[in-house]
């Protein structure tokens, strides 16, 4: 008789916390929604400033690259230049090759021709 009040009240206490484990669940189940929906909001916050930040990365971008590219132009007609005036090519004959003005392309000599006396 004994092993049977044993079991019952094992079989009580078994049913008492599984029932508890469904409350405590619940619990949780509630505080996941809670914390899923605060996760939503940063995660769309945080979209919206990327998206904030590229246009005007893209707005300033096109303003850089601009000038980058401009003074990477102007480097390569540096060399263009100097490549072409030390094959003996004339400063006319350049500037029309290279579509510049001969102003532009004598100060480019000139400045190549300084500092390579100052070498």
């Amino acid at each position: 008789m004994e092993i049977w009040m044993i079991a019952g009240v094992l079989l009580v206490i078994s049913g008492v916390l599984f029932s508890y484990s469904f409350i405590k669940k619940e619990e949780k189940d509630a505080a996941y929604k809670e914390l899923e929906s605060f996760s939503l909001a940063v995660t769309k916050t945080v979209y919206d400033l990327n998206e904030r930040i590229h246009m005007l990365e893209s707005k300033m971008s096109m303003t850089v690259e601009e000038e980058e590219k401009s003074t990477l132009m102007t480097r390569l007609m540096k060399d263009n230049t100097i490549t072409l005036f030390t094959k003996g090519v004339a400063t006319k004959e350049i500037a029309r090759q290279l579509d510049l003005s001969q102003s532009s392309v004598q100060e480019v000599i000139n400045d190549y021709i300084t500092e390579g006396i100052q070498s």
